[in-house]
């Protein structure tokens, strides 16, 4: 055996030795407040170009023999909403269970036409929470920002990418923005098709055959892994408890994608803890934003990170749309929700966390790849900054509860 592959094997057995303090720690936390959702022998993919995560559900639609439920907050109606609701239409025809759960808000630049053909096609279609002008703020608040697609109860996507040419690659003629799917299969799969049937019938969905979709589904490979909501119904929140506990718990590297980042004040805390006691903690943030006043909010807070040895680095790619971490190489997430208010009190989202080595070193070289077209910020930058520019930001960042 060569000496780099004694390095790297011997490198491999130290970091797992370090992550057997990690995982019994988070498991602990999980089980204090009855965060459940666990389950092994998952196969668990990393998808995080637009044009392949279109062509995986498209062939997975099409393969759909007796179920698809899909989950989304935007379904455009450009070239790649209209072809995904054609293949939904066609297995609707051909006898198939097709089930629609999409935000009004969301998705209220679509055409009513799409959701019309695909209604007149078979197509079970919802419209979540569709806003009127009687009920407070309209309605505008407690959107379903999930992005969920399960076929046939046995194979299940999870992650932040819409329905849209916006995430689409040259393939599909999009706009390649940078986001971070999953494809799960294993027993992982019924929970996350539990959380869209409970979606479904707390919104008027008619009442389905169980049998078509939750059948029994064997271990596929050895992947550990929880599907985790914003709130469940003991108060708790999930996807913002499970943070915390893995920035708590981190003892070597934290790295975090996150397209809308304004933490609250326990995960600051949190991140300035682990900095202080030598954690590499890393953001990658957006150096292009589809939504100017959240950046600006985001900013805000940068000099703070920056005086706490917590770097920042923007992507210039294109714009970065993603929610993911991984931390310590071991327990990794990908899913819908931002580090902001609005996703852990208003939103209806998914994550899924894995808890799996090999899983966390895809991650840690996707996130490292993704550095590679950034650009870091430097706090002496921050500090040539225009009194302008300071001031905006304040003002986005003071009323960033309001949206």
């Amino acid at each position: 055996m060569k000496f780099k592959d004694i390095n790297i094997k011997t490198t491999r057995s130290i970091k797992k030795l370090k992550n057997r303090f990690f995982l019994p720690a988070f498991m602990r936390d999980m089980k204090h407040m009855g965060i459940g959702g666990l389950s092994g022998g998952n196969k668990v993919a990393i998808i995080s170009e637009g044009d392949r995560f279109f062509d995986s559900i498209l062939s997975s639609i099409a393969k759909a023999k007796k179920s698809i439920n899909l989950e989304t907050y935007i379904f455009s109606s450009d070239n790649v909403g209209m072809l995904v609701a054609q293949k939904l239409s066609e297995r609707a025809r051909a006898g198939v269970e097709v089930n629609v759960i999409y935000d009004s808000v969301g998705s209220i630049a679509a055409s009513s036409q799409m959701f019309s053909m695909m209604r007149e096609a078979g197509v079970e279609v919802i419209e979540y929470h569709p806003f009127v002008p009687w009920r407070k703020y309209w309605g505008l608040s407690f959107r379903d920002h999930r992005k969920i697609l399960v076929v046939d109860g046995v194979k299940a996507f999870v992650g932040g990418i819409n329905i849209g040419k916006e995430y689409a690659g040259n393939k599909y003629k999009g706009d390649s923005w940078r986001d971070t799917h999953v494809m799960v299969e294993g027993p992982a799969v019924k929970d996350i098709q539990y959380f869209f049937m409970e979606n479904w019938y707390r919104n008027g969905g008619a009442v389905m055959n169980a049998g078509l979709y939750f059948p029994d589904i064997k271990k596929t490979d050895d992947k550990l892994l929880m599907v985790l909501c914003a709130r469940s119904r003991r108060n708790v929140r999930p996807v913002h408890e499970s943070y915390i506990s893995a920035i708590k718990n981190a003892r070597q590297t934290i790295y975090i994608t996150n397209a809308y980042f304004i933490p609250d004040a326990r995960i600051f805390r949190n991140l300035v803890r682990a900095a202080e006691r030598g954690v590499d903690v890393r953001l990658l943030l957006p150096g292009k934003s589809d939504i100017a006043f959240v950046k600006l909010a985001s900013m805000y807070l940068y000099k703070r990170y920056l005086k706490h040895n917590i770097r920042i680095f923007e992507y210039q790619r294109s714009i970065l749309h993603a929610k993911t971490a991984v931390i310590d190489g071991v327990w990794s997430t990908v899913g819908s929700s931002n580090l902001d208010r609005r996703s852990f009190r208003k939103n209806l989202e998914m994550n899924v966390a894995v808890l799996d080595q090999e899983f966390g070193e895809e991650m840690e070289s996707m996130f490292l790849r993704d550095l590679e077209k950034s650009r870091e910020i430097i706090l002496a930058e921050l500090q040539r900054r225009s009194l302008y520019l300071f001031l905006l930001e304040w003002l986005c960042y003071r009323f960033r509860n309001f949206f």
